[in-house]
Parts: structure tokens; sequence; C-alpha cells
């Protein structure tokens, strides 16, 4: 069955900006991205000096880190405003990466294609089926034969169905964050608002999310041209009770 259902609109335009920005920087525990690239580096088994394309590489978290290990690394993310942080961010800490500004779904693309591509922190799902199945073709064509795409996701049916709060609230930092959320069945698409607040000023942002099972995304990837889909929780471990996560890592057949 598929589940079509309206047009996405580009909520992602200007998501990532401004309030929300910075409490999505700050959301992220300070050694996330050393646990998420040793589970990349070990799962993909990356070689020395692996092409490694982050996409979307939001404010370069994963691609530093990789980036710092020896990999050749290439982040990719439609926000302007991230690309800068990153670029920041890479300044300080004395590490080369090229950034580039482009929608995912086109990834850029380099002479032989990449060994591996990654897509973290719950950043695949954001479009309709048909745009999602576009991405993961767009991938596919961009990895080199035998080369692996990962991926990092809570907004799965599993693990968001099994616990679904229909309101959030919390801090990043010092900016408050509310949001409230509906599950529509029909579309299985998770609809999100938030309110971003800090000394009084507010701003408000939507997501918007396909929610698929497990099942559908392997059966998704393998329609799109992978094979050896995996299925891994946090640990690396096969996905199952007790998962806070779901992480997917499947392969381009070798030539």
């Amino acid at each position: 069955m598929t589940h079509e259902g309206r047009p996405v609109d580009d909520w992602w335009d200007g998501h990532f900006s401004g309030l929300a920005e910075e409490a999505w920087e700050a959301l992220a525990p300070a050694d996330s991205a050393r646990e998420d690239a040793d589970f990349i580096e070990t799962a993909l088994a990356l070689g020395p000096a692996a092409n490694v394309l982050d996409l979307p590489c939001g404010n370069g978290r994963l691609a530093l880190e990789l980036a710092a290990r020896g990999h050749r690394l290439t982040g990719q993310d439609i926000s302007p405003g991230l690309i800068a942080r990153a670029r920041r961010h890479a300044a300080r800490r004395g590490v080369n990466v090229e950034w580039h500004v482009g929608d995912m779904r086109v990834p850029l693309a380099v002479a032989g294609g990449y060994d591996a591509i990654c897509c973290w922190g719950d950043s695949f799902g954001y479009f309709d089926d048909g745009g999602n199945r576009t991405h993961l073709r767009a991938v596919h064509a961009a990895l080199r034969p035998g080369g692996h795409f990962a991926v990092e996701l809570r907004m799965v049916a599993e693990l968001l169905l099994a616990d679904f709060r229909p309101r959030l609230a919390g801090r990043a930092g010092d900016i408050s964050v509310r949001v409230e959320r509906e599950y529509d069945a029909q579309t299985c698409r998770l609809e999100s608002r938030y309110e971003f607040t800090r000394a009084g000023r507010t701003e408000r942002r939507h997501a918007s999310y396909r929610i698929y099972t497990c099942d559908e995304l392997r059966r998704l990837f393998g329609a799109c041209g992978f094979e050896s889909i995996a299925m891994h929780g946090k640990t690396g471990c096969a996905f199952g009770p007790g998962a806070d996560r779901l992480r997917i890592v499947a392969m381009k057949p070798a030539a």
C-alpha cells in the first residue's frame, strides 16, 4: 500500500534558522558525534581516508568528527545558515570539509562515487513517497559500486507510535521548546508545530515527516536498488524492543 497523500510543502525551507537552529544544536549531546562516527566506521567498514558525503549535514557535527579521523568529507545541506555555521565550526577545529548548499534529492556528484553517504539525525522522510524515492535513487546513483548508505531515525513507526505523546515541552540551553504533534494514520505523516522561546521572543516552526515501518523501509530501499539492508539499534545490535533509534545500513551492489 502506498500513502502518497497530499503534496508536502517545503517546510524545511527556513525551518533550521534563528532560535530553532540554536535549539537543535544545543540538544545534540557533546559526545554523540563520536559515538555516531564509531558506529559508521564499523558498520560501513570504512577504509582509511574514505570518501564520505554527509547528506544533509546540518551544522557539520558528524562530518567534522569523521573528517577529524582522516576521512575525506563533503557536507551538503539546503540551509545556507547551517552551512555557514558548519564552516565556522570547521575553522575553529582546523578540520577540512568541502561544504555545499543544496537539496539532498540532488547529491553533489564526485568522480567514481562516494564510499559512503550518511543521512543522520532524523533527516529521512521529509518528502512524500515520490520525493523519498527520488532521494534514495539519487543517493544510490551517487555511491560507488559496493558503497554504503547509512540512515539514523527515531521517526519510525515502531518507536514513535509505541509511546506517542501529542505534546512535548523542554529546554535546549536557554531556549524553551514546546511541540504539538498530530499523527495522521491515513497519510502516515507526523505533523509537528514548534514554539521556541527565549527572553520573551518566540519563533514558530512546522515539520512534517512520512512515518514508515521497518518493513516498509526495507522494501523501499530494496525497490530503489539497495541490497544487504540491515536494521540496527543504537549499539549496532539488531533493531528490536528496547531500541531508542533505528540505524539502517544498505549497500549499492558491487559491479
